[in-house]
């Protein structure tokens, strides 16, 4: 019978996760579509939001005093999803709608994205950020729709 000898570098290559990459392991996952009105039910009172300043905002802390400034902390629960996005789960359609009409929001002085959840698969969801724009020094007879909407569509 013939010895079996393995080279202590291969044993500490497995520990340490960086062992051979065999041609099936980057094969592709097949997701199936599936009906998901259930995960729609589960998630339809639910924000989700993205800190923009992930070096000064913590999403931790951020989750922890946001429900306690809009007075939901008892009736919300909070997750933290990873990639500076979080989950805030609401528990009555009147207390998010609530926090929605609050808009501008911030953290450590530093604005995020909230809206509502949606089945999106998409690195850069959310990707709305709703805030007010000061107009100073317009005469008030240019104060007419046509020329609001022009500043409108130059801001975007």
């Amino acid at each position: 019978m013939g010895s079996y000898y393995r080279p202590k570098s291969a044993h500490m290559a497995d520990i340490k996760g960086k062992g051979i990459l065999y041609k099936d392991d980057d094969a592709p996952i097949k997701l199936t579509d599936q009906d998901d009105s259930h995960v729609t039910k589960e998630y339809h009172l639910s924000l989700i939001g993205k800190v923009l300043n992930p070096k000064k905002q913590n999403v931790e802390k951020l989750l922890q005093t946001v429900p306690t400034q809009w007075g939901v902390q008892e009736r919300v629960t909070a997750n933290d999803l990873g990639n500076e996005k979080f989950l805030i789960n609401f528990t009555s359609e009147e207390d998010l709608k609530s926090v929605l009409e609050k808009g501008l929001f911030h953290f450590n002085y530093c604005m995020f994205v909230l809206v509502r959840w949606e089945p999106i698969v998409h690195d850069d969801y959310p990707w709305i950020i709703i805030f007010r724009v000061e107009l100073v020094g317009i005469p008030l007879h240019l104060w007419t729709v046509t020329n609001m909407k022009s500043i409108g569509g130059r801001l975007g």
